[in-house]
């Protein structure tokens, strides 16, 4: 007699639907914390402001992206 193996298809779940949703929470949950720190704890904002200015941001001059000939 021959064994006769089960060959099982694996079937990927499509994970776009999950990830956009993941992303919409997150980038909501975000707006809100910054409007609600903007609204009601002005000072706070203000020192999250020039820290983000003074740290994240940074100035990019033409110069530095192409290169002048």
């Amino acid at each position: 007699m021959e064994k006769q193996t089960a060959e099982f298809e694996k079937k990927t779940k499509s994970m776009f639907i999950p990830i956009c949703i993941t992303q919409t929470v997150c980038i909501t949950v975000i707006l809100i914390g910054v409007l609600i720190i903007k609204m009601f704890f002005e000072s706070s904002y203000k020192k999250i402001e020039k820290w983000y200015t003074e740290n994240i941001l940074d100035q990019t001059t033409i110069t530095a992206v192409f290169e002048e000939e």
